[in-house]
């Protein structure tokens, strides 16, 4: 069982996490249902019924009883991917026809669902890069590639600011969101994969991602109201 997780999903199903109830494979297995993130969960699942039906002798006999089962699987596994914590399609935008942004949203997705948020850091770092050099871009402002993300995202601040599209009242979460990507900027320069380091420990990796899905959400919403008042300028002025 353990070399079947390590060898399908690249984790430890018998870490302490995840025996909540106990230590035995099917308390363990329970616990992991309980705990991991649901999209993950769903997915060890699929796994783990499409395992069963290749092997001999595990099948219902009954075709109805078969059939039920693999109808309540489908249904458990879609709920639980409707419950994921994970605020991804609102974080993650494809903005630009970069051909690097979907395989760049996919691996970050990816070792999110699978509760690797320390690895994830370095690939949230580019991404965020990307988006604010883009949101600059967009704004036209063209940044030195060298610029640091805290300091791409300050200059993003004060354009936000400039333009009046944050009310007074949030613009205090942009300084403290300021702090924050200068933290993912200090967390992938030394301890995540972008170099040779110790990675964070992944509660500690997990609250950095989190803080930051936040922000980007925050910042997306920003962006869609924004271009909700562009364009109703655009059609105040008469050609």
């Amino acid at each position: 069982m353990s070399e079947w997780f390590e060898e399908t999903f690249d984790f430890n199903i018998f870490d302490r996490r995840y025996q909540i109830e106990g230590d035995s494979k099917g308390k363990t297995l329970r616990g992991f249902v309980e705990v991991a993130e649901p999209r993950l969960v769903a997915r060890v699942l699929r796994a783990l019924w499409d395992y069963r039906c290749s092997l001999d002798g595990f099948v219902e006999d009954n075709s109805d009883q078969e059939g039920r089962l693999e109808v309540w699987l489908a249904q458990f596994t879609n709920e639980l991917e409707n419950a994921s914590s994970l605020n991804l399609d609102e974080a993650f935008k494809d903005f630009s026809s970069d051909t690097t942004l979907p395989k760049l949203r996919a691996s970050i997705a990816g070792d999110l669902i699978g509760n690797k948020p320390d690895v994830a850091l370095d690939r949230m770092h580019t991404y965020c890069v990307k988006r604010f050099r883009a949101l600059l871009a967009d704004r036209g402002t063209l940044v030195d590639p060298s610029t640091p993300l805290h300091a791409i995202f300050g200059a993003y601040g004060k354009a936000v600011r400039a333009e009046g599209v944050v009310s007074e009242f949030a613009l205090p979460t942009l300084r403290v969101q300021h702090k924050l990507f200068e933290g993912l900027n200090d967390a992938r320069n030394k301890r995540s994969f972008a170099h040779d380091n110790d990675l964070l420990a992944v509660s500690e990796a997990q609250f950095i991602i989190d803080c930051v899905l936040a922000s980007l959400s925050f910042i997306e919403r920003i962006e869609a109201d924004r271009n909700i008042a562009n364009a109703a300028t655009d059609d105040e002025i008469p050609f």
